[in-house]
C-alpha cells in the first residue's frame, strides 16, 4: 500500500488580531484685534484695520452656527490697547458664549497678542463674526476668526501569527503603512471621545540669546528681532559702542512723547533695559542698535526673549 502523508498547512500569516487607536485632534479658534493676521482679522467698517482704545461700544451680534447669540444689543467698554482691551474682550465673549469656548488673552511668535478659545474637538461649534458700533464715531467693527485645526491621527494595531507559529505585532497609520507603535500615553481607542489634549493655553518660556560684535559694525535692530523682548544687556568689553534708542510713548495716557537717545559708552561699562513683570509692561518697545564706532571695538549683546509653544 502506497501514498502520500501530507500534513496540514494553516494559511499564513494570520491576523488575530485587528483594532482602531487614534492620538485624539483639537481646534483652536481664535480672534485678533491686529488687522488682517493669521490669527483673525478685525475690521473698521469693512477694511481691516487695528482696533484700538474703543471704551464705549454697542455689541450688536456675534454669529455662532449661523446664530446671533447676542439677545439684544448692549453697551460694552474696550479699553486702552494691547491685553487690557483683549481682556476686555474675553469677557464679553465668555459672557456670550452659550458653548463655553473659554476665551482668553494668548500670545505667539506669528500673531502676538489675541484671544483663544480653549482646546477643541477638531470639529464642532461653528464661531463666527462679532460686530460692534462705536457710539462716539459711529464706525461698525468686526473681528472674524481663524481656525488652527489638528484633525486624529488613526493608527491600526495587528497581532499575527507568522508561518513558524509566532506571533507579532505591529502598527500601521490610515495609509496602511507600518509605523513605530504611538506613545500609549498619547492613544485612545478610535470609539472613545476624547477630550482634546492640547494645552489650554500656550507654554510661554524665556529664551537665552548672547551675540559678540568685534570692529565699526552694529546690532540688528532690537525693536525687530521677532519675539517679545524681556531684556537686553551691553557690555563693552574694548573701544567705544555707540547706542541708538529711539521711540515714543505716554505715561499718563495723553499724546506719546517722542524721544531720541544717542550715547557713546566706553569700554568697562554694563547696560541694561528690561521690563518690570507688572501686566502692562509685557515687553521691550522701540529701537534699540549698538554700533561699534572703531576697528577696536569688542562689546557683547544678550538678551532673553519669549517663546511660546501652543501644543504639547
Amino acid at each position: 500500500m502506497s501514498g502520500t502523508n501530507a500534513g496540514l498547512s494553516l494559511d499564513c500569516p494570520q491576523t488575530l488580531v485587528e483594532e482602531c487607536w487614534k492620538i485624539p485632534g483639537y481646534r483652536y479658534v481664535s480672534y485678533d484685534n491686529s488687522g488682517a493676521t493669521p490669527c483673525g482679522t478685525s475690521s473698521i467698517n469693512g477694511t481691516p484695520a487695528g482696533v484700538c482704545d474703543r471704551p464705549n461700544v454697542k455689541v450688536t451680534s456675534w454669529i455662532i452656527n449661523g446664530v446671533n447669540v447676542i439677545s439684544a444689543p448692549f453697551n460694552d467698554g474696550w479699553d486702552e490697547c494691547g491685553t487690557p482691551l483683549l481682556s476686555d474682550l474675553a469677557a464679553s465673549l465668555n459672557t456670550w458664549d452659550p458653548f463655553a469656548g473659554g476665551w482668553t488673552v494668548a500670545v505667539s511668535d506669528t500673531c502676538a497678542y489675541h484671544l483663544r478659545s480653549r482646546a477643541l474637538p477638531p470639529t464642532g461649534t461653528d464661531y463666527g463674526v462679532l460686530t460692534a458700533v462705536d457710539n462716539d464715531t459711529n464706525e461698525t467693527i468686526t473681528f472674524a476668526p481663524a481656525e488652527t485645526v489638528v484633525q486624529d491621527k488613526f493608527f491600526r494595531r495587528i497581532v499575527e501569527l507568522d508561518c513558524q507559529g509566532q506571533t507579532t505585532t505591529r502598527w500601521t497609520n490610515d495609509s496602511g503603512a507600518t509605523v513605530p507603535a504611538p506613545n500609549p500615553a498619547q492613544i485612545v481607542e478610535c470609539s472613545v471621545q476624547a477630550t482634546p489634549g492640547a494645552r489650554v493655553t500656550p507654554t510661554m518660556r524665556v529664551r537665552p540669546r548672547i551675540k559678540r560684535y568685534t570692529g565699526a559694525v552694529s546690532s540688528p535692530n532690537f525693536d525687530a528681532i521677532g519675539s517679545d523682548l524681556q531684556s537686553v544687556t551691553l557690555t563693552v568689553l574694548a573701544g567705544a559702542v555707540q547706542v541708538r534708542a529711539v521711540g515714543s510713548g505716554s505715561s499718563t495716557g495723553g499724546a506719546p512723547t517722542a524721544y531720541a537717545d544717542d550715547v557713546t559708552v566706553p569700554a568697562g561699562v554694563t547696560l541694561t533695559w528690561g521690563v518690570d513683570g507688572d501686566s502692562y509692561d509685557l515687553a521691550l518697545d522701540g529701537s534699540l542698535i549698538f554700533t561699534g564706532t572703531a576697528a577696536g571695538a569688542d562689546f557683547l549683546v544678550h538678551w532673553t526673549e519669549h517663546t511660546y509653544t501652543d501644543t504639547d
